[in-house]
């Protein structure tokens, strides 16, 4: 996932019709098309892990949940795990073995607030999120973990618990669809808006230690608070962020009108397209404010991705870098 969008030959039209896709709203074979090209977890490196009962198991043998076998018992054996039964039938002292497992839940929490529902190329941000969030769904379930997520909007949130197995992905892939709005939305609607905030406090609750955490957003919402609670996450699990762009945001491009008149969520403003200085100052601008989120997410200790919505997430996966 790079900083920036390299320009190679593409031809967006003809990739929306192949993966059945608009760019504005999303549809289940979009999202399946990544069960053939799944996206690989960007995790790092695990700290404050537990185990967790599942399906992939260790090759070393300890207290875990999946049994192995019944063995005699031998001097240093742990005693609470004799087989009292084998041992009644056999009149030999046995003990039970267990396989630990390893299988841990990942967690995707994805923004589709109001400054995710805007795309100037070839996807919504928002749009863009669920495609990463569906990769990785794939991706950890193709390795033999289970998937779960937080996927909210400007009104609502929805929880899907960490499920394995292709149903696992689908019910993920089925909420992605189900909670992507089909138009903006205002806070001022809701008295309880979704704010990213209340997301993280949820991921708190909602993932045990050791999880993967995957939050997919444009992060235009950090705040003190968020920042705080991001870091008392990393504490316990494995967090990453994936900042999804668009090429407007960097930069204004060049028309044919001199004005553009737009909508920043609370009012209607106008861009100078033609006017230099304030091409200038746009630009520097938002390189500012993207290097901020950047630097703040680092900050409390969190690796952190780009993805534009500029360009398919497969085609930029490769280039995985801060």
């Amino acid at each position: 996932m790079s900083n920036s969008v390299k320009s190679t030959p593409f031809s967006s039209q003809d990739w929306l019709a192949a993966h059945h896709a608009n760019g504005f709203s999303l549809s289940m074979p979009e999202l399946l098309a990544y069960r053939a090209c799944p996206l690989r977890l960007p995790m790092p490196k695990r700290q404050g892990t537990v185990r967790q009962s599942g399906n992939k198991l260790s090759r070393f043998r300890g207290r875990g949940m999946e049994f192995d076998e019944v063995r005699h018992y031998q001097a240093g054996d742990d005693i609470r795990a004799i087989d009292w039964r084998v041992t009644a039938r056999t009149g030999k002292t046995h003990t039970k073995l267990f396989r630990e497992e390893t299988e841990r839940p990942v967690f995707v929490c994805v923004d589709y607030g109001q400054s995710m529902l805007f795309g100037s190329e070839l996807l919504y941000k928002s749009v863009q999120a669920a495609h990463i969030a569906a990769g990785v769904c794939w991706h950890a379930i193709q390795r033999g973990d289970r998937i779960g997520g937080l996927i909210f909007n400007a009104s609502a949130h929805m929880e899907v618990r960490p499920q394995s197995r292709q149903h696992g992905a689908l019910m993920l892939l089925k909420q992605l669809i189900a909670m992507h709005p089909e138009r903006p939305q205002t806070f001022a609607k809701h008295p309880e808006p979704q704010r990213l905030v209340k997301q993280i406090q949820r991921l708190h609750t909602l993932c045990r230690p050791g999880a993967d955490v995957v939050i997919i957003s444009d992060f235009s919402e950090l705040n003190d608070e968020s920042l705080s609670l991001l870091r008392g996450l990393r504490r316990h699990h494995a967090v990453t962020a994936i900042l999804v762009d668009d090429p407007l945001e960097h930069s204004l491009p060049t028309a044919l009108r001199s004005e553009c008149q737009f909508y920043d969520g609370e009012q209607q403003r106008q861009a100078l397209l033609n006017d230099p200085g304030y091409r200038t100052e746009w630009q520097h601008r938002a390189e500012n404010w993207r290097a901020q989120r950047l630097q703040l997410l680092r900050q409390v200790g969190i690796p952190v991705y780009t993805v534009s919505a500029a360009l398919p997430a497969e085609q930029q996966w490769h280039e995985v870098r801060a």
